[in-house]
């Protein structure tokens, strides 16, 4: 018995089946018991050609990041592979059309490219996709079978996988890919000598219950309905629309409404809007949308009204990169708006946390009475993982306003002053209740007030509230240090934690004395949970997709040191192996 990790790469264009041909790899990989972390990436235009990659790493064993190389990569489209070859590991395996459709034009196969350590499998796709169904549009149904057909995986359970996959097309689509894949796999044990030494035949799994197979969109969406969001307000925009999409067709059947706005300022109006109207309400976006949310997100602070933002980062500034991530949010999530404006900041570090702080942020939204940003990016956004099913929240996650007392409601003052910040808010319509919001500076009844006290009494006021949101924060993840210190410390954020603590794991395995620190909540930041950890390493290490190092300015003022940053922005998602390699040149 025995493990396997491995990255299997489909390349094409636009229209030729790569995404699809990933998701059905990624599911029957699911199904057999294995781990699977899968990332598509394809062009930013809509316009039926262009270059798409379907990205999967299959684990028996639990998997934190993409993995940075394919050790596989099939070729659909020869010009587009050509410039994928750069990420295809040596010694890797490519399997390309031997009998294209049309000649190569000369310097345009992809096998005249490949690095000569490259093991290389000619299948006549085309050619074995004709005759299954009478058209090349089964090539990535070909390529399928030859993969199942290499590598010894079950012929009858991948079948039943596209079944499933079509299982709402005509029955001629199910039996052209169905009888396309089976060309392929038949065709490749006939024909095909095997040169390499990857196969699934005789790996050890451990037992696995079913799981959810699913994206941090569509979790979120999830989340949100578990979360009794009854208000959607928002604006397409690449890679948060999925979000909106789900719960135009899901939110009616929970009670709620959804509105599609004519912009992204429209839609923030209308969460804060309906935050003033006591119930939970929230919009998703990315960069350039969440610029022009900016001054209603002051407005949210000021009138103390719930608002929940979800930003899917993506490559910027401006419109930037919109099918490529990237972690440069960070500076404009925490910081955006005029004045002193605190907020609450969470940031999933994998899949499965999209779930749990989406929950958490709208219950913060609402007990906080304040603005909550949620910090996707488009890797966590549209990266499929197997999953256990979530745990839907309890009823204390359900109904978390502070009511004001009967005595409250004898004198009411929307804005008292507490110990904690939080002032007793009456939704309206509340006998008694009658209050003043407004984005000018207020007395505790909400009418303007600019004195200088009143303004010093405010301000420490809703600092003093989001002081105690820590207190409701998830714990950072820090990993075990072997001894009283560490070397190295990785600190990081985002979807990059997954990568950092895979790439501290694996240094030790190597004999580098290392830790690992990670945060969902970015604001406030448990800082004295960082300060401790980074008193216990020699070094600091911080990787992040930006350009800046935005994380490690402010990581830099907390400890009071010097970092060592680990940044890229190439739109790829945060490599384990990069931040090893750093780790083994510290």
């Amino acid at each position: 018995m025995k493990d396997i990790n491995i990255v299997i790469e489909i390349c094409g264009s636009a229209g030729e089946g790569t995404i699809s041909a990933g998701e059905i790899l990624s599911r029957f990989m699911s199904s057999q018991g294995y781990e699977i972390m899968s990332f598509d990436s394809y062009p930013a235009e809509i316009r039926g050609f262009g270059k798409c990659v379907a990205h999967t790493r299959i684990s028996s064993s639990v998997i934190n990041s993409p993995g940075k190389l394919a050790d596989v990569l099939i070729a659909l489209n020869d010009g587009h592979s050509i410039s994928q070859l750069s990420a295809l590991k040596k010694g890797g395996i490519l399997i390309y059309d031997s009998q294209p459709a049309k000649p190569h034009e000369e310097d345009k196969s992809v096998l005249g490219w490949a690095d000569p350590s490259v093991v290389s499998y000619g299948v006549p796709l085309a050619m074995l996709a004709q005759k299954a169904a009478g058209n090349l549009r089964g090539r990535n149904m070909v390529a399928l079978g030859a993969i199942a057909a290499l590598f010894d995986l079950d012929r009858e359970g991948f079948t039943d996988s596209i079944k499933a996959r079509y299982a709402k097309k005509k029955q001629i689509v199910i039996d052209s890919n169905v009888n396309s894949f089976l060309e392929g796999f038949d065709w490749t044990k006939d024909h095909i000598e095997k040169k390499d030494t990857f196969t699934f035949d005789g790996v050890s799994l451990e037992p696995r219950g079913e799981k959810l197979i699913i994206n941090g969109n569509q979790l979120v969406a999830q989340a949100a309905l578990d979360a009794d969001l009854k208000f959607y307000a928002g604006y397409p925009i690449t890679p948060a629309t999925k979000i909106m999409e789900i719960l135009s067709k899901e939110l009616p059947g929970y009670g709620g409404t959804l509105l599609q706005t004519e912009d992204e300022i429209s839609a923030i109006g209308a969460v804060v809007g309906a935050g003033y109207g006591g119930i939970r309400a929230m919009t998703a976006t990315s960069g350039p949308g969440f610029a022009l949310m900016t001054e209603f997100t002051g407005l949210s602070v000021m009138a103390e009204v719930p608002a929940v933002i979800v930003d899917s980062q993506r490559g910027g500034p401006s419109t930037g990169i919109p099918t490529k991530t990237e972690q440069s949010d960070f500076n404009a999530a925490l910081y955006s708006g005029t004045g002193d404006c605190p907020r609450v900041v969470l940031a999933p570090t994998d899949t499965a946390s999209c779930y749990d702080a989406t929950v958490l942020g709208l219950y913060l939204a609402e007990k906080y009475q304040t603005l909550v940003v949620i910090l996707l990016d488009f890797f966590l956004s549209n990266s499929i993982r197997n999953i256990d099913t979530p745990k839907k929240p309890g009823p204390q996650m359900l109904n978390a306003n502070v009511n004001p007392t009967e005595e409250d409601l004898k004198d009411y003052k929307r804005y008292k002053f507490t110990d904690d910040g939080i002032s007793p808010r009456a939704i309206p319509g509340t006998p008694g209740g009658i209050s003043f919001y407004t984005g000018l500076e207020h007395d505790e009844r909400g009418r303007p007030d600019y004195s200088d006290k009143g303004h010093l009494a405010m301000s420490e006021k809703r600092y003093r509230k989001h002081a105690s949101v820590l207190k409701e924060a998830p714990a950072p993840v820090i990993s075990d240090f072997d001894g009283d210190r560490a070397d190295i410390g990785v600190i990081s954020w985002g979807s990059s934690a997954g990568a950092a603590h895979e790439a501290v794991a694996t240094a030790k395995k190597e004999g580098i004395n290392a830790a690992s620190f990670s945060s969902v909540m970015l604001y406030p930041f448990p800082d004295e949970a960082l300060i401790e950890f980074a008193g216990r390493c020699d070094n600091i290490l911080i990787p992040e997709l930006n350009f800046q190092g935005q994380f490690a300015d402010y990581a830099q003022g907390v400890i009071k040191r010097e970092v060592t940053r680990l940044n890229f922005i190439t739109g790829r998602p945060m490599a384990a192996e990069d931040i090893l390699d750093k780790m083994r040149e510290m």
